[in-house]
């Protein structure tokens, strides 16, 4: 099935990027046709994804956007597929209906040239009827990582009407126009924007052929060459004997930075056999940019990344019994699982689900983060000290673990009376455990009254080394900033575009050149404020 694909809106946020080397990133469009669902799509369906992640590692792509991805509650196909992929990827998925057999949109990124930031679905993008019932298009706020330099960016992932009557071209061509209003208004029109996707049409001319005039719906971006450039009016789809309907489109803040290459990866397909027929009736295209990198891309230290999704197994992560019989184990519904209930009899336990050794040297500040979901749990004060997070940097393998361990606080609770899950929000890391050899583990008791089931999946831990943005040494002495009662405030000498980070490099404040503005931190901790060329690090202490 032939569907709309990607739109990817890059910020250049208040950054000039330093002299040195380029860094190029590789950004790829693929419908991975039906990926989960047993009824329609290729039959094979662990055949393919092990071909999609074949695919993915041969294009060599730092972000993949998909299209009709499933996910559900008994299945999380991206989780399989990154797991797949190794630990080096990442991925995202916001269904706009949650079932195996409904075309959600998802990414995948290589983790050390980009982070995720945020991903939203956008029902301010058109009608959902004209986002073919209700499929609009997701958000994914990124930043690209060239050299010492981050460059926030934003994808947008669509998949809009398909086939090629008269109705559905109306309504591709309706979510177009609604679409570019969007990214021609204020909250979009100064950034740069690349538009990816499965566009189910041409950029020149029109599958629909009983419409007159025969003109692309696209027709509102491409007449529009100041802002923007169809990048893939040229390439050709052999299989349909017709122009390429995966099209990419960048805003004018993104000329330059486009190398003038863009493909149709029929090479990479070719390292799986029957690609058509076992993978997707959908070659992946993708375009590649190129952005200034700091310090002739070297670092002085190096963001740490580590994530478990617990897809497929436990992974890495080892279980050990304190006491009890029952133990952790993994389900492939779930992720990771304890559970002191056995044969109706709730159990004496005490359990442990311990990472492998971490190396967190050299990162100035660091958080994790994980979904999780209890079920009888009891009282509050039973779902608190029956399910908690430690840390340590001396443990012993064969040994269960002491007093060397540190409670960390878990920001989000479950209700501990369903099976939802919550994210347990950022937990921050104490910083005299970013050193080499750190484990994290989950711990869990029981007793002979409540006897919990605690779920655990999405295990994501993000180190912040300060060095790979600021150089203060070499910053600009043209501002001041203050921090009082919560308030940041920046003052320049002369007019410059600000924004604001927290430690994890997430963007929470920007503003266009200004020589005043202020923000209110709403949470204790560590602040990165850019202000031209000149970055600094602030504390906010308590108000």
């Amino acid at each position: 099935m032939k569907t709309f694909k990607l739109l990817i809106i890059t910020f250049f946020a208040c950054s000039l990027l330093a002299k040195g080397q380029n860094t190029e990133f590789k950004i790829t469009t693929w419908n991975v046709e039906w990926l989960s669902c047993s009824e329609n799509g290729p039959s094979n369906e662990d055949l393919q994804m092990n071909n999609a992640a074949k695919v993915i590692k041969a294009m060599n792509a730092d972000v993949v956007a998909m299209q009709e991805i499933g996910t559900s509650s008994s299945y999380a196909t991206i989780d399989t597929l990154v797991k797949r992929l190794g630990n080096e990827w990442a991925g995202s998925i916001v269904a706009w209906s949650a079932d195996n057999c409904d075309q959600n949109l998802a990414i995948v990124y290589r983790k050390s040239k980009v982070q995720l930031v945020s991903a939203t679905l956008m029902s301010n993008a058109g009608s959902s009827y004209n986002w073919s019932s209700g499929r609009f298009p997701v958000l994914y706020n990124l930043n690209l990582i060239a050299g010492t330099n981050t460059i926030p960016v934003a994808l947008i992932n669509i998949h809009a009407k398909a086939t090629g009557d008269e109705s559905s071209y109306t309504r591709r061509k309706a979510a177009s126009e609604s679409l570019k209003d969007l990214l021609d208004g204020s909250t979009y029109n100064t950034k740069n924007v690349i538009l990816l996707g499965d566009y189910n049409d041409y950029l020149t001319g029109t599958q629909c052929k009983s419409c007159s005039p025969a003109v692309s719906p696209y027709n509102n971006f491409v007449l529009d060459t100041e802002n923007y450039k169809g990048l893939t009016g040229d390439l050709w789809d052999n299989n349909y004997n017709s122009p390429v309907i995966d099209n990419i489109i960048i805003s004018n803040e993104l000329f330059a930075n486009y190398t003038n290459t863009v493909l149709r990866e029929t090479v990479a397909a070719q390292t799986v056999s029957s690609f058509t027929s076992t993978t997707s009736d959908h070659y992946p295209v993708s375009a590649v940019f190129s952005f200034a990198g700091g310090n002739g891309g070297q670092t002085g230290c190096e963001n740490f990344s580590f994530s478990e999704t617990f897809g497929e197994s436990l992974g890495n992560f080892s279980a050990f019994s304190a006491e009890g019989t029952q133990t952790w184990g993994w389900d492939s519904r779930y992720g990771a699982v304890m559970s002191g209930y056995q044969n109706s009899v709730a159990n004496l336990n005490n359990d442990w689900l311990i990472s492998p050794a971490l190396d967190l040297s050299g990162n100035s500040a660091a958080t994790l983060s994980f979904e999780h979901a209890v079920n009888f749990g009891g009282s509050e004060t039973d779902l608190l000290q029956n399910h908690t997070l430690w840390i340590t940097d001396s443990y012993n393998t064969t040994q269960a673990p002491a007093s060397n361990w540190t409670k960390l606080n878990i920001s989000t609770m479950p209700s501990g009376n369903s099976w939802t899950f919550v994210n347990s929000g950022d937990i921050n890391i104490p910083a005299n455990m970013l050193k080499n050899n750190v484990r994290i583990a989950f711990k869990y008791l029981s007793n002979s009254t409540v006897a919990s089931t605690w779920e655990i999946r999405n295990l994501s831990i993000s180190g912040q080394c300060i060095d790979t943005q600021i150089n203060n040494s070499k910053a600009e002495e043209n501002s001041t900033i203050r921090v009082s009662n919560g308030r940041i405030s920046i003052e320049s000498k002369t007019a410059a575009p600000v924004v604001i980070y927290d430690f994890t490099g997430r963007i929470l404040y920007t503003s266009a050149d200004t020589q005043y503005t202020e923000f209110t931190a709403t949470q204790q901790g560590i602040y990165l404020v850019r202000c031209g060329n000149k970055v600094s690090k602030v504390v906010v202490g308590r108000k």
